[in-house]
């Protein structure tokens, strides 16, 4: 380690929930990148599996148990006892990278930089999924209002003025940092080269639309807290191309018309938002995948506000 790197004790936090697969690879990483000063801090959901007796051999790794809290929740836990200056908050399933800490540091010794991190990578044996749902992604370092929390670095006293992470968000309460963050005028900025592999990735199709079913449990709270919710604004088009294609597939099969204009009324959000994409990564090679999957991406969340608005009708 250089002398530059010694500035900063960077406290390690990571939730953890019946994670006996990965929870052993995640620390390995990390205690190959931190510092002597460095701390971990794992906070445990409730595990019934392997997780602690894993955990309990690594020495130097404090242990907190909260069970049935939010994801927030335990993250905000593993902070309140942190002593580190800089906290990273790096999920069960993550591996950080060689140089994961260098390049960390090198960001935070800009004082004008609140947070840093990156979107997480997927592995050399990732599948056609993996690859073209984290094919979009910055090369570059860049300004921007969200990092995703499985590998989120942010100064202690900047987190603790937001009170972190809000507890009630069942999902997105690392969306809603960053907006807030933004909002009170600090500096997010995402560096690739902070890197950290996700092996916790859906692997199926039907993986992939639980995993999407999870994060939009928390859209409807955190549309509010955003000033153009682009996903929410394309989820209402897609429910309305959605619904008129319905109500025309009467007339289609009465007068036997060519289907393909309902076929495409119903692609119309997901093929713009994958227009969209590629041209702001200049990525086309996984086009035709993109479509697939922001299909059923916007197809999660419609179903979620539709059960959302049904909910709010009938209790009134």
């Amino acid at each position: 380690m250089t002398d530059e790197l010694k500035n900063f004790i960077i406290s390690f936090i990571i939730p953890v929930l019946n994670g006996e697969k990965h929870i052993g690879q995640c620390l390995d990483h990390i205690f190959r990148e931190m510092d002597d000063n460095d701390e971990i801090i794992v906070v445990d959901n409730g595990s019934i599996d392997d997780t602690l007796k894993i955990i309990k051999r690594y020495k130097k790794v404090t242990i907190l148990i909260f069970p049935e809290v939010t994801i927030a929740a335990l993250r905000n836990r593993g902070a309140d006892i942190a002593k580190g200056d800089i906290l990273a908050f790096i999920d069960s399933d993550c591996l950080v990278c060689e140089g994961w800490r260098n390049a960390a540091v090198s960001i935070m010794n800009d004082g004008k930089i609140s947070a840093t991190g990156s979107r997480v990578d997927i592995s050399s044996s990732a599948g056609w999924i993996e690859k073209a749902w984290y094919s979009n992604r910055l090369r570059k370092q860049s300004k921007i209002n969200y990092i995703n929390s499985g590998n989120l670095v942010v100064r202690k006293d900047i987190f603790k003025v937001l009170s972190g992470f809000k507890e009630e968000l069942e999902t997105d309460e690392d969306c809603d940092f960053g907006d807030r963050l933004n909002n009170m005028g600090c500096c997010m900025i995402e560096a690739p080269q902070i890197r950290v592999i996700h092996l916790g990735n859906a692997k199926t199709l039907r993986e992939f639309f639980k995993k999407e079913k999870w994060h939009a449990t928390s859209i409807l709270s955190t549309m509010s807290l955003k000033k153009v919710d682009k996903p929410m604004i394309m989820t209402f088009i897609f429910m309305i191309c959605l619904l008129i294609s319905i109500s025309m597939l009467p007339f289609f099969l009465f007068f036997n018309l060519n289907p393909i204009i309902i076929a495409l009324l119903i692609l119309l959000a997901p093929l713009m938002t994958v227009l969209y994409r590629v041209y702001q990564y200049k990525n086309y090679r996984y086009f035709f995948h993109l479509i697939i999957l922001y299909f059923l991406y916007y197809l999660v969340r419609s179903i979620t506000v539709m059960k959302a608005l049904l909910t709010f009708i009938f209790r009134r």
